[in-house]
């Protein structure tokens, strides 16, 4: 059973469930990641009682030797009785080389957030189209030209390897290339297993972005189990419809709605992609605290602010000395089109906000403050202070206060994770780092990546 856009199939099926008609397995497919992610969860919770996923649900993710891990897991029978349920996230089942351009989007996406996840996809692209790991390192991977690459994967505007591709073919060398790759004969083997071998009460669910429709395994899911296909909405209208009815849902249970103008509002600052928009709806929720109905003035207020939440992240991983998520923070506001110099502006500000916040708590002004209080308590009980501090002016604080409550209230919480004099010192880095780059011309990116190794490691 395949679905489209509409959705009856994906309620089909979990009417089917309800009734006890449950597929020995289920393909949930598309580009929308929040929608994939809702049916899972969903079709997890009535094909399995909570109290048994501890020992009968069984988690995993795919790769070139997802197989050989799927093929075991799936011949033993339940620990406890009753169904035990498989899950396989990003399965590479479905590859081609017609979906070639999605394994490369998920190396680049991946590198930083999840080496492990970028290394699987990168195998299976190897296998795919032939090349050898051990042929890609040294620069070896220069010798794939812009032609064979574009013939590949389609035409690929951005073609940015030079800042990912070396990096993952050394990782890969790190771990040994392992993995046995996905072949034909072995998805047979599956689907026979699936068909007879494997106990009643096992189940299977595939998650995948990219699928190519014309593999056996597809075939075999389309005839003998359930797929679901959640594609990107490419018409504007049907983007705000989508969202507006996944919105409503979330909205609904909180007790809370949003103006007409906020709608209009929200569309314009996310584009009405569903993933921006929810995580900014979920953002909505906390910032009006106990209010009902959220206006086009809390969207303005809110929303579009992921550069400073990345900035933060950065910041806070600094402190922590924590490396390798600093420079993956940094990589995402570069992906975000945010310029290494304007990365340090925004850093020294974040970090001049903690500061001030330092500052203002340490002079005892704040007397009823506490870290862990919500916003709508620190609306209730602390802005009122804050409004007559910045009444009076004069201070060091003044222009601190008279920013937005919501980013105030931001510093306030987060200032505690930092040391005065570690502020300090970040401070006077970043100032010889800007000097570095308004005189020297060196590399932008480099000197801020300079600078990070040099705070996580304490030089």
């Amino acid at each position: 059973m395949v679905t489209d856009t509409s959705g009856t199939g994906y309620r089909r099926a979990l009417g089917d469930i309800a009734k006890g008609k449950i597929s020995p397995v289920y393909l949930l497919y598309g580009e929308e990641e929040y929608l994939v992610a809702e049916a899972l969860e969903e079709i997890t919770a009535a094909i399995m009682p909570e109290a048994d996923r501890e020992l009968n649900l069984f988690v995993m993710s795919g790769g070139p030797d997802e197989l050989e891990r799927l093929s075991a897991t799936l011949v033993l029978p339940p620990l406890l009785a009753g169904r035990k349920l498989v899950v396989v996230h990003d399965t590479h089942l479905f590859h081609s080389k017609q979906t070639a351009g999605a394994l490369v989007r998920t190396m680049r996406e991946q590198l930083e957030k999840n080496p492990a996840r970028a290394v699987a996809a990168f195998l299976t692209f190897l296998d795919m189209t032939g090349w050898k790991l051990e042929d890609l390192q040294d620069d070896g991977w220069r010798t794939i030209s812009g032609e064979a690459w574009n013939r590949l994967i389609g035409r690929d505007e951005k073609d940015d390897r030079e800042t990912w591709l070396p990096r993952l073919v050394a990782l890969s060398m790190d771990q040994g290339g392992n993995g046995r790759a996905i072949r034909g004969g072995r998805e047979e083997y599956l689907a026979e297993l699936l068909r007879s071998r494997i106990p009643p009460e096992n189940h299977l669910i595939l998650v995948a972005e990219a699928v190519d429709r014309r593999k056996k395994m597809f075939r075999f899911i389309s005839e003998q189990g359930v797929v679901l296909h959640f594609p990107k909405v490419r018409t504007e209208q049907r983007q705000k419809e989508r969202l507006m009815n996944q919105a409503r849902k979330m909205l609904a249970s909180c007790g809370k709605t949003l103006a007409g103008e906020a709608w209009e509002t929200l569309g314009r600052k996310t584009g009405f992609q569903l993933r921006e928009s929810i995580q900014a709806v979920e953002k909505l929720i906390v910032f009006v605290g106990d209010r009902k109905r959220i206006s086009a003035e809390d969207v303005e207020a809110v929303v579009g602010k992921s550069r400073e939440d990345s900035v933060f992240a950065l910041v806070a991983a600094m402190t922590e000395r924590n490396l390798a998520g600093s420079l993956r923070v940094f990589q995402d506001l570069l992906l975000q089109g945010v310029s290494p110099l304007m990365i340090l502006g925004m850093i020294s500000r974040e970090l001049r906000n903690l500061l001030h916040a330092k500052l203002l708590l340490q002079s005892g002004g704040l007397s009823g403050y506490r870290f862990d209080m919500d916003y709508g308590e620190f609306q209730r009980k602390i802005q009122p202070v804050l409004k007559g501090l910045s009444l009076q002016g004069g201070g060091k604080e003044a222009g601190f206060v008279s920013q937005h409550p919501f980013a105030v209230y931001q510093s306030l919480k987060n200032s505690g994770r930092f040391t005065h004099e570690r502020l300090i010192n970040h401070l006077d880095h970043l100032v010889r780092v800007d000097i570095l780059m308004k005189s020297t011309g060196q590399d932008e990116r480099l000197l801020m990546e300079r600078f990070l190794i040099g705070v996580c490691s304490g030089q």
